[in-house]
């Protein structure tokens, strides 16, 4: 399949078909994309999640490397005991006190230790590629949101300008009716159409507040509800080719990156399952005082010991057998993510060249049923054309203004999708 590069100036074309526009609400915060994004990272509960589980890992792999360190343990205690002879029909009394300390060091396990402290290593960077992996999403969804919430303000812009639009055609159409110019079919029928343009406005207010609840929520805050966005809709672009994307994606996607980390601790856990045929050398230690009357007596013990095993009930084969498929599947899971990761990047750098295409037939048909409704308008005006044509060329410009926003709105969560798919 042939890659298609698209044209840095196509993509920066998107911001000249953006009118400049700002949401104006009551209240002091005013957000732009890199705000909203920064809070999202800082307060989302997935974030936190993430974080706690990576904290987590990092205990487990001290877990494993304690295993490299020496045993300490310090007893003490008294014992008194009675014993009956039957011989000498006598009882006697004896007592002890002890004061020990004690230290165990595995000299060597052949391999099993350091096996665990690899795999431990590589499920650590494997979570900490998985919490950026969901900071990635988290900021995604942000974005998505933020966009949402422009797309429908400006979707209620449009929505008010169709009412006043409509409002205006009825108080002419009564004017003319009043006159004895038109009929009173014109009256009722810009009538119907006002009261539809009343209804859609009141569902496009409804679609957006609840983007401004999303966008908060997917933030992870609860306020404050007054806030204010800076309009940057369909304002960036992405420089680059498929061929450049995909390589960069290949390198830095974090979900292909914690895979290879899983695999890499498979790897460690077949090594770690093969070391159970080793043997084990442990060096033991002791050092105190005991006696059964005081002063105590100073004693101490030394001891080496190599434990080689021997038969297990086959339980060490069956390990490696499962390390092995364990070590197989992970493997294939690399393999099955990489052509993921090169269909996301396709299809995102297919879908930001067709959202460049689609915004700029949109804008001309913008332009089309603008330049429509002013003739429209003035044959209406002068009593040459009637009130269907009217209203027609009214539902064509409310329906391009409404394609024109959302091609602007596809833009940009096009390229925040090529964003994600690259993993930046």
């Amino acid at each position: 399949m042939p890659y298609r590069r698209i044209p840095v100036l196509a993509a920066s074309a998107l911001a000249l078909l953006a009118a400049p526009y700002t949401l104006c609400l009551a209240g002091d915060a005013v957000w732009d994309l890199d705000r909203v994004v920064s809070t999202a990272l800082a307060n989302h509960p997935l974030v936190g999640q993430a974080d706690a589980e990576i904290l987590a890992a990092g205990a487990r792999k001290g877990q494993a490397e304690s295993a490299r360190y020496p045993s300490i343990d310090l007893s003490a205690g008294y014992s008194r005991s009675r014993t009956f002879s039957s011989s000498s029909l006598r009882s006697s009394t004896a007592s002890s006190d002890f004061l020990q300390g004690t230290l165990s060091q595995v000299i060597t396990d052949f391999g099993r230790t350091g096996s665990a402290v690899d795999r431990a290593d590589a499920q650590l960077s494997s979570t900490r590629e998985t919490g950026r992996s969901v900071r990635e999403d988290v900021a995604f969804a942000a974005k998505v949101a933020y966009y949402n919430v422009l797309r429908a303000r400006r979707i209620v812009e449009v929505s008010r300008e169709t009412v006043k639009q409509r409002e205006s055609l009825l108080r002419q159409a009564q004017a003319y009716y009043d006159a004895g110019i038109r009929a009173r079919i014109d009256v009722a029928r810009a009538e119907a159409n006002l009261f539809q343009a009343r209804a859609e406005t009141t569902a496009a207010g409804n679609d957006l507040q609840v983007a401004r609840i999303t966008l908060l929520t997917r933030m992870g805050v609860d306020g404050p509800r007054d806030f204010e966005l800076k309009d940057t809709l369909a304002t960036e672009a992405l420089p680059g080719s498929t061929e450049e994307w995909l390589k960069e994606a290949e390198g830095n996607r974090p979900d292909l990156r914690a895979l290879q980390e899983k695999e890499r601790a498979a790897a460690m856990s077949l090594r770690g399952a093969r070391a159970g045929y080793n043997p084990v050398l442990t060096g033991n230690g002791g050092y105190g005082y005991a006696a059964e009357d005081f002063p105590l007596e100073q004693n101490y013990s030394l001891s080496v010991q190599l434990a080689v095993p021997v038969f297990s009930g086959f339980l060490t084969r069956r390990q490696v057998a499962e390390a092995q498929a364990q070590l197989a599947s992970a493997r294939y899971a690399v393999t099955d993510m990489k052509r993921l990761v090169r269909l996301q990047v396709e299809q995102a750098a297919l879908s930001v060249g067709a959202a460049v295409e689609r915004t700029g037939a949109r804008r001309k048909e913008r332009e089309a049923s603008e330049e429509n409704l002013r003739l429209a308008t003035a044959r209406y005006e002068v009593g040459a054309g009637d009130i269907i044509e009217m209203i027609d060329a009214q539902v064509q410009m409310t329906r391009s203004d409404t394609s024109m926003i959302e091609a602007l709105y596809d833009s940009s969560v096009s390229i925040a999708a090529l964003q994600r798919a690259i993993g930046r």
